[in-house]
């Protein structure tokens, strides 16, 4: 038997239009109401009817939001999405905004209005609770939002795998440089991962960081007042971009500590194929990524883990 919006607003114990309001997210509802309508529409296995997919289906168009591209990760990153949602024939709008004052708020509107079919993201805009919901179609990478599924790669373990090859080699002296001030407060896994190996085996460890919104010219005066002398023999970086920025500052102090990035691409690869590095699997990612958010488009209702975790590689 066809479970009816009617069976959702039964089991929910609110109204229908409550439950309306909720499939289509217009008006207000209370963010604990929404919660209740959500999961009585999962647990009665309710299909949201034609019409409402209809605003999503028809627009195959695909918003990605990116803190930025000059990093060669999310170049390959959006290449592999446009690649798997061509496959799929979606197409792909880029949009650049890591603003910390800017919200999703103005691309759900895009989204509610049919003018977009979904969201692909990995800047840190958030959500509020009151536009917060597992029905909507959008997907994070390595960006943990209100109420969105994120896939990531498994930054503690990478960088947990750097400190112990750090150490293997000999080195005492350690500077921890992010390339990102918001990987320290919080601080985020990845230097989670190195201080747990550092702190146990009690060796000198200092972390700072530089701006991420800074262009490149401010980012190497940055790193060359941080690192003023050789003071370090072990210089780790939270990216590989970060990394190669201070090899080409200390190779001009003629001073060659080890050096370790995160992330693996191709491209830094060419420039700097001793970087001790870890390789973040971004096909696997994005490929799972385009299929969730396909299906999410297509059956709102349908359950998805809060969040994908994905093996890494070290590259020594």
């Amino acid at each position: 038997m066809r479970v009816s919006i009617t069976d959702v607003a039964r089991r929910a114990q609110v109204s229908i239009a409550t439950v309306s309001r909720v499939i289509n997210q217009n008006d207000y509802v209370a963010p604990e109401t929404r919660k209740i309508v959500e999961a009585a529409i999962k647990k009665t296995g309710y299909h949201l009817p034609q019409h409402h997919l209809a605003n999503h289906t028809k627009n195959k168009i695909i918003e990605v939001i990116l803190p930025s591209v000059t990093n060669p990760l999310y170049a390959k990153f959006y290449q592999e999405i446009e690649r798997n949602l061509a496959a799929e024939n979606y197409s792909s709008l880029l949009k650049i905004d890591n603003d910390p004052t800017h919200t999703l708020e103005p691309y759900l509107t895009a989204l509610k209005k049919g003018k977009i079919a979904g969201i692909i993201t990995s800047s840190n805009l958030p959500i509020s609770d009151q536009n917060a919901s597992n029905l909507l179609p959008i997907v994070s990478f390595d960006r943990h939002l209100n109420k969105v599924t994120v896939l990531k790669c498994n930054n503690l373990d990478g960088d947990y795998k750097i400190a112990q090859k750090v150490l293997s080699l000999g080195k005492k002296n350690i500077l921890i440089l992010s390339g990102n001030r918001a990987d320290l407060y919080p601080l985020n896994d990845r230097l989670k991962g190195m201080l747990s190996v550092f702190n146990h085996y009690k060796v000198s460890v200092k972390t700072t960081y530089i701006d991420f919104e800074s262009s490149m010219m401010v980012k190497k005066i940055q790193i060359a007042q941080i690192i003023d002398s050789p003071k370090f023999d072990a210089i780790c970086c939270t990216d590989d971009v970060t990394a190669l920025l201070v090899k080409q500052h200390t190779d001009e102090m003629n001073y060659h500590p080890l050096i370790t990035g995160f992330d693996g691409t191709d491209f830094i690869h060419s420039f700097f194929p001793e970087l001790i590095t870890v390789k973040q699997p971004i096909e696997d990612i994005t490929k799972l990524m385009c299929d969730i958010l396909i299906k999410k488009i297509h059956h709102p209702s349908k359950h998805f883990e809060s969040e994908y975790i994905f093996p890494v590689t070290l590259l020594d």
